[in-house]
Order: C-alpha cells, then sequence, then structure tokens
C-alpha cells in the first residue's frame, strides 16, 4: 500500500514536471515572438477591402484586423486603407490599389518590404530605422528605399502602355533604382524632400528615369491631399509647402469634384448650397436679357453704319470675351479645363454674337458684377475649429472650410471606441467632438 502511494507521488511529481516545462517552452516562444514580431494593424477603413492569405483563402478586410506577413490587400474602388506598422509606421493605400507587404525581424534588425503592384501608397516613418534596419517599397519596375521619410509611390499603366512609376518625397530623401530583368537594382537616383521623379519602362525592355523636379501637388488626388493636409496640421515635417497651401489644394480639389457631380444640374438655383454651384452663380436673366438686346441693337446698327462703326462694334465683342475670361480665371473650381462642356466657359468663343443663342445658355457673357463678385471669395475663405477632445484634454484640431466635412483624425486614442460625431456632416460652426 506504501509503494502504491509512493509510485503515485511520483508520477504526480513527474507530470508536474513535464507541465513545467511545457509551460517554459510556451512562455519561451511567446518571448521570443515578442521578439521578432512585426504587427501589421488595418486602423482605418474606408470603402471595402479584400485580404488574400495563402492557406486560408480571401479574408474581407475589417478596422483592428493584424495582418499577417506576405498578406495580398486589394483595395475597392473609392475605398482607402491605412495601416499601422509596428508602433511608427503609417502606410496608406489608395484606392484601386494591389499590394503586399513582408515584414519580419525587431526593433533592431526590421525588415519591410512593400510589393506596390497597382494603384497608389503614402508612407509615413515617424522614427528614423535603425543601422541593421530596411525599409522598401517594390513597384514591377523600380525599388524605392528609404530610412527615415513621408513619401508616395504611385505605379500603373499610362497611355503608351508602359509600365509608369511616380515617386514623391515630402520629407527626407528617398532612393530610387530601377528593377533590372535578374532582379537586382540598375541605375539609382536621390529623391530630396519637395522634389518627384518617374521611372518608366520594364525590366526586360529597359527602363529610365527622370531627373528629380518640384512635387505637382495639383495632380494628387484628394486622398492623398486629404492625407498630406492632416499630416500638417499635426506637424509632421513636411517640407516646401504648408498646410494653408495644402488647404487650398484640398479646396479646390473638391470643388473640382462637386462641379463634375453637378454637370447636369449646373444652372439649378439652390438657395441652401451656395458654395456648392459656382456655375449657376453668373446665370442672370434680367442681365442676359439685356445684353441680348444690346447685342441686336448693335448688330442692327452695324448694318447701316460706316466700315468704321462695324470695326468698333467687333472690338466691342472682343472686350467681353476679354472680360469673361480674366473673371473665371478668379475661380480656379470652374475653368474651362475642368468644365469644358459649358459653352459660356469655352475660350476663344464669344456666344454673345451667336443670334440663336438664348441668354440661359450664354453665363459667359454677363458683365463683371461689382457687387456680388466680392462675395464668394468671403464665403470661400470662411473656416471653422474642430476640436477633438479626449478626457477633458484637446487630442488634435483641424481647420474645416465653411460648408465642408472634418476628416476622422488619423490616430486614435485608445484602440477600443469612437468618436462621437457623424463625419459626413457639414461643418457651419466651431465644432468640438469627443472621444466615447
Amino acid at each position: 500500500m506504501q509503494k502504491s502511494k509512493g509510485m503515485k507521488m511520483a508520477a504526480l511529481l513527474c507530470g508536474a514536471g513535464v507541465a513545467i516545462v511545457a509551460i517554459a517552452l510556451v512562455v519561451g516562444h511567446f518571448i521570443k515572438g515578442q521578439d521578432s514580431y512585426r504587427s501589421i494593424l488595418i486602423y482605418e477603413l474606408e470603402g471595402s477591402a479584400d485580404i488574400e492569405r495563402e492557406g486560408s483563402g480571401n479574408i474581407r478586410a475589417a478596422e483592428d484586423l493584424y495582418l499577417e506577413s506576405g498578406d495580398r490587400l486589394t483595395v475597392a474602388d473609392n475605398s482607402s486603407v491605412r495601416l499601422k506598422l509596428d508602433d511608427d509606421k503609417y502606410v496608406m493605400a489608395e484606392a484601386n490599389s494591389i499590394l503586399s507587404i513582408e515584414a519580419d525581424g525587431n526593433e533592431e534588425d526590421s525588415r519591410t518590404k512593400i510589393q506596390l503592384e497597382q494603384g497608389a501608397i503614402t508612407n509615413e516613418i515617424q522614427n528614423k530605422l535603425s543601422t541593421d534596419s530596411n525599409y522598401e517599397v517594390n513597384s514591377p519596375n523600380s525599388v524605392m528605399a528609404v530610412r527615415g521619410t513621408i513619401f508616395r509611390v504611385e505605379t500603373g499603366v499610362d497611355a503608351d502602355e508602359e509600365v509608369n512609376t511616380k515617386v514623391s518625397v515630402f520629407s527626407g530623401k528617398v532612393s530610387m533604382g530601377t528593377l533590372l530583368e535578374d532582379g537586382t537594382i540598375g541605375d539609382e537616383i536621390l529623391i530630396g524632400a519637395g522634389e518627384e521623379a518617374f521611372c518608366i519602362g520594364d525590366a526586360i525592355s529597359g527602363s529610365v528615369m527622370t531627373d528629380p523636379a518640384a512635387i505637382d501637388y495639383s495632380g494628387f488626388p484628394l486622398q492623398t491631399l486629404n492625407l498630406l493636409l492632416e499630416l500638417a496640421e499635426r506637424n509632421a515635417p513636411l517640407e516646401g509647402i504648408t498646410a494653408k497651401e495644402l488647404g487650398e489644394f484640398v479646396a479646390e480639389a473638391e470643388g473640382s469634384d462637386d462641379a463634375d457631380e453637378s454637370d447636369e444640374a449646373e444652372y439649378v438655383d439652390d438657395a441652401d448650397e451656395p458654395d456648392e454651384s459656382d456655375e449657376a452663380e453668373p446665370v442672370d436673366e434680367s442681365d442676359a436679357s439685356d445684353e441680348s438686346d444690346d447685342n441686336n441693337t448693335n448688330s442692327s446698327s452695324s448694318s447701316q453704319s460706316n466700315t468704321g462703326n462695324t470695326s468698333n462694334t467687333a472690338n466691342t465683342g472682343g472686350n467681353s470675351g476679354t472680360t469673361h475670361n480674366s473673371s473665371s480665371g478668379n475661380r480656379p473650381a470652374t475653368t474651362p479645363t475642368t468644365k469644358p462642356s459649358n459653352p459660356g466657359t469655352t475660350p476663344g468663343s464669344n456666344p454673345g454674337t451667336n443670334p440663336g443663342t438664348t441668354p440661359t445658355d450664354n453665363p459667359g457673357n454677363k458683365p463683371k458684377d461689382p457687387v456680388d463678385k466680392p462675395k464668394k471669395p468671403q464665403e470661400k475663405q470662411k473656416e471653422y475649429t474642430v476640436k477633438f477632445m479626449y478626457e477633458g484634454e484637446v487630442f488634435a484640431t483641424q481647420t474645416v472650410k465653411s460648408g465642408k466635412c472634418a476628416k476622422k483624425p488619423v490616430l486614435k486614442p485608445e484602440t477600443s471606441g469612437k468618436w462621437d460625431f457623424d463625419f459626413s456632416k457639414k461643418i457651419r460652426k466651431n465644432t468640438t467632438v469627443k472621444w466615447k
């Protein structure tokens, strides 16, 4: 009996020893994992995106979802995804982008590789990488390497069916090299802050890079401009441009989008939204009618007058066209390049001399109005402050133009919770938003 108890006690001790060893192995595994694990978190999703994971198939993307190294991310149309790598690296993938991310190593020896198949991403590396770490973005024809910077990479096929990669650097420096057929890097250039350069061609037929030139911010989509404005408002080290200038680019891009969406209703009088319909403002039935009468009178007088009077009538028509072009140049959101379908804003045309055109079809001949014109820029310059409060303190602030929407801050105070605000609501006054 005593022997049996001894055997049981030995078995229990042996089992406990095995359990302790197993626990030690598990703890050791997790400790090791913490040293080498690289986190890739989806912290903001607008619209929809899909994740392709080896062994798991397709996964629908969602906020607060962690990606695994090697996942392939596809962003849908009119969508965007913001990723946080570790705690100091951020990536925004724009609409219609396809990319995969490989991340391994630890803080002292981190390796990050983003393969951008198509679309555009903006990268922000807040802390300079260690000597043994690297961060690179590969496109189909080039490789970009950085150590600590803010930059954007866009790649796709141009009108000549050639691969075209554009790199725009907002802070720091980026090295761009051509990708050769054997996978090695060919010629390299260094792009500084405030500059951008292109790589055109492919690895098989050969590719060339352009010399760095000043960034053309007017060529960026609204998604990129909004992100850059957020970075500037939280004092990120953007070089060569201010938050005010970025705000003007954002307003211009939003105005262009609004004008495109209202092409079919540009002459509808909408008193509730005066800022959203620049094209409707020039239409004035009484003024246009008076001017049409003047034109008809001039035309009639011209047929009965001498050659000199006819010349004066022609000069008057030319001056009217000049006045119109000068006036429209003050409103970039409605320039002829963005609205070629509007006959009243077509350069070089003189619709006032067309007898078959009705007054409402010819807003281009409306004379400059010294009373109404100054009101428009004053309304567009009106701005309000949106404060984001967390536990009684200001977490972030935004400057929003009247009638526009505030943007959700890039960073969150904590992983759980949300801002108690409808971000589709247009700002008409100073606003305070609280975290809940």
